[in-house]
Order: C-alpha cells, then sequence, then structure tokens
C-alpha cells in the first residue's frame, strides 16, 4: 500500500528545488525507488531536472528525509525574523507587551531541523511563508504568555504556531493566494493541509505528537465551524486555542486601517468560536489603539451591503426551518442538526453587532463621524458574509452522501449562504409517512 509520503508531492518538491536556488540543499542519503534504482546519490545537490524523475517513482524513503538544507533556516533567523516583525508593527509589539524579549528568546532555543528545516526554507523560497511561520509563532506565544502560561508550555504553543502552516507547502499555492471564490474541488485541497501538516510532523519528524495535534486543529473553532474535523472544544488538543486565535489573528492584522479593531470584530463577533481569554486579551489590546474615520467610507454601499446581509440571513433561516419539515434523511438530517445552531449564532451576532440597528434608527441617509461605527458598518457584513460561505463550503462536503432528493432540497439554502438567487423551484415538504 502506498502510504502518504511514498511519492514526492509536486508542490513540495517545486518549492523545495526553488529554495535549492539560494540555499545548499542536497541529498542527505541515497534517494532510491521502490526497484532500488539510484535516483541521486548522497551530497549531491538538488537540481531542476530532477523534478519529473523524482515524482514519477514510489520512494522506499520519504523524500523529506533524503533531503537536507545544510544552510537552511535555523533558530536565530527565526529569532531574528520574529524581532523584525515586532519592530515593524506597534501592535505586535502592544500584544507582545513586556514579553516581547522572552518570546524572542524561546525562539532561539525551539528546535528546528531536519525536515522541518528543509520545508521552513522552502517556505521562505516560496514567498511569505516564513514570515507568517514566524508571525504565527510570535502570535500564539505573545497570546499564550500573556494569558500566564509557563514556560513549558509556552515553547510547545510557540513551536506549533512556528510549523502550523507547513501543511500548506503540499497544496498549489495559486489556491492559497487566489482572490477569486476557489471551487469545491480546490477547497478541498486547501481545508486538508492542517492534516497534512500534522501527519508531516508525526512521521517525518521527532516533535511530540502533542504538537502534531495542535497543527493538525490550527483552522478548527471551538463551536465545531472549523475545519477540516469540525471539532468541538471536547475534541481539540490541551493548548490548541492559542494557536487557533493566532491564526485568526494572523490574518486580519495587516489592515493598515483598523488592524486592532478588526482582531477583535474576527474574534468576538460570534461568541462561542474562540478562547474566552485570548478574545479578552486581544480587547484589552485594542483599548490603546484610537480608530481613525476611513476616508473610503461608503454610506450608501454600507447601507446596502448591511441590508442585503440581514435579507440573506433571514432566508436562509427560513430555509433551513423548511428543511426540517421534510422527511430526509439521517445522513441530510445529521448535517442540518449540525448547521442550524450554527446558523442562530451568525443571525445573534449580526443583530448584537448593532450595525442593522443604526440604519433603523437613524435612516440609510444618516451620517456619522464615530469611526468605530464606521467601522463596524464597513466589516460586519464582510465577516459574517465569510462565515456564511464558510457553511455553504461545509455542507457541500457532505453533498455527495446525500440522496438525490436531498441535494435538491438543500440547493436553496446553499445558494443563500452564498450570496446567490435561490433555484425558483424546491422540493415540496412532506410528512414521514409519505416518504
Amino acid at each position: 500500500m502506498t502510504r502518504p509520503f511514498d511519492r514526492a508531492n509536486a508542490h513540495a518538491l517545486a518549492a523545495i528545488v526553488q529554495a535549492s536556488g539560494s540555499r545548499d540543499i542536497a541529498a542527505c542519503e541515497d534517494i532510491v525507488d521502490e526497484r532500488g534504482t539510484k535516483l541521486l546519490a548522497r551530497g549531491h545537490p538538488v537540481r531542476p531536472e530532477l523534478m519529473e524523475r523524482l515524482l514519477e517513482r514510489t520512494l522506499r524513503r520519504p523524500l523529506e528525509q533524503c533531503l537536507a538544507a545544510r544552510d537552511g533556516v535555523a533558530s536565530e533567523e527565526v529569532a531574528q525574523c520574529v524581532e523584525r516583525l515586532l519592530d515593524g508593527s506597534r501592535y505586535l509589539s502592544a500584544l507582545a507587551g513586556d514579553d516581547a524579549r522572552r518570546i524572542a528568546a524561546i525562539a532561539r532555543t525551539l528546535p528546528v531541523d531536519g525536515p522541518a528545516a528543509l520545508l521552513l526554507t522552502a517556505a521562505q523560497a516560496r514567498g511569505e511563508g516564513f514570515d507568517h511561520a514566524c508571525l504565527g509563532l510570535l502570535l500564539a506565544g505573545a497570546l499564550a504568555a500573556h494569558g500566564g502560561v509557563a514556560d513549558g508550555a509556552l515553547q510547545r504553543i510557540a513551536l506549533a504556531g512556528l510549523l502550523h502552516d507547513l501543511g500548506e507547502l503540499y497544496v498549489n499555492p495559486s489556491y492559497i493566494t487566489s482572490r477569486r471564490e476557489l471551487t469545491l474541488e480546490e477547497w478541498r485541497h486547501v481545508a486538508v493541509h492542517p492534516r497534512i501538516g500534522e501527519l508531516f510532523l508525526r512521521e517525518q519528524t521527532r516533535y511530540p505528537a502533542s504538537i502534531a495535534a495542535i497543527v493538525g486543529a490550527h483552522h478548527e473553532r471551538l463551536d465545531g465551524s472549523g475545519y477540516p474535523g469540525r471539532c468541538t472544544l471536547s475534541a481539540l488538543p490541551d493548548e490548541a486555542g492559542w494557536v487557533i486565535a493566532a491564526e485568526t489573528l494572523a490574518g486580519v492584522i495587516a489592515d493598515p486601517v483598523a488592524a486592532p479593531s478588526r482582531a477583535v470584530l474576527a474574534m468576538g463577533l460570534v461568541f462561542g468560536e474562540y478562547p474566552l481569554t485570548p478574545v479578552g486579551i486581544v480587547a484589552s489590546v485594542q483599548r490603546g489603539f484610537a480608530v481613525q474615520v476611513d476616508p473610503s467610507f461608503d454610506r450608501e454601499a454600507a447601507h446596502a451591503s448591511v441590508a442585503a446581509v440581514r435579507e440573506s440571513l433571514r432566508a436562509a433561516t427560513a430555509a433551513a426551518h423548511a428543511l426540517e419539515d421534510l422527511a430526509l434523511g439521517d445522513r441530510e438530517q445529521r448535517t442540518l442538526a449540525r448547521l442550524a445552531p450554527l446558523l442562530r449564532r451568525l443571525d445573534v451576532a449580526f443583530v448584537s453587532s448593532g450595525t442593522a440597528h443604526f440604519f433603523e434608527l437613524l435612516g440609510a441617509s444618516a451620517e456619522t463621524d464615530d469611526a468605530e461605527i464606521v467601522l463596524q458598518l464597513r466589516l460586519v457584513p464582510r465577516e459574517i458574509r465569510w462565515r456564511m460561505r464558510s457553511l455553504a463550503r461545509d455542507i457541500a462536503q457532505d453533498l455527495g452522501s446525500f440522496s438525490e432528493r436531498g441535494r435538491l432540497a438543500f440547493e436553496p439554502l446553499l445558494a443563500l449562504l452564498r450570496g446567490e438567487q435561490p433555484p425558483a423551484c424546491a422540493p415540496a415538504a412532506r410528512s414521514t409517512s409519505d416518504a
């Protein structure tokens, strides 16, 4: 039976070959295929012309074990990147606070070697992957340190933060960087990267299984709305919450206008997605930053966006209720049972944010110079829309196990969650006795 790392991954290998243009990457042992044919002798450097030969063979030993970056990324380079990130961001400095030096010192002690160093070196060559890894270390470490985590646990959390996205190297990079809506098949490739990263750490490195488990959970959410395992709090590994929060922060703090407030909004909008301690830390840091009014704010566009989200949420909730009245199969009912509370959470979050209430009280022509209100009017609809699309992807992954009638029944709900016009006809409700 072929195991996951018995054949070289085209995307990871391409990144390694790219890195070999500036780093000394060579075979640390003979690379041999399953028939005993030597493909690259120990000590020989990696070259682009080897790619096809390595990709078309099943290997006796995983490629990640057979290659080494002899001058690759090491802990000192990681620490220097962490310090550069701190120096370049007032927000990161505020988040780290008095623990900034402690986090940089921990970065210098992290074991970065072997296959992990090889992939970090490849990530550095492929683009922003290395900086993102160091940002993951910094954010997870800063949150955990602020939360009073002891040094031993802090080192594990920082290491998991550094390694959390290594699985992305095995995914088509155009999917990772795409600004368009991915197809379901493309999304499935992206969504599996936490599992790949976890498997890589378990099988190809000497890191503890606890580190691998945290990496595998870094896109999960405590309420079950994350991926790839849809895990809830009880199923998450210890200390994973810090890295889950760090991953979200890494995605929003690049906002040049409103990074602190956007971080609070992303983590606090829907109650129950994130651990309360990191949410509280992010909120406390935000208080030290003044929000500037966005000069590009378009009041009429904001009103239209708020109204559209409100209507989509109402229609999606009604569509979900309509599904409850159908005599659907067990698989469809399980999906609906998982979806319904998540959809209710979104509705509650939107109402609680007060964005729609502002226009209801003052009218669509209302003007405000309150920067926080302007920010909410701009960002809340975007955050809700993003979560609705995530729910649509979640449902779409279950469609293959549905009956044809079940797939047709879910089409209106899927369309509404995607922000599309639902089909004109939907299956009529019928009782269980009619099925």
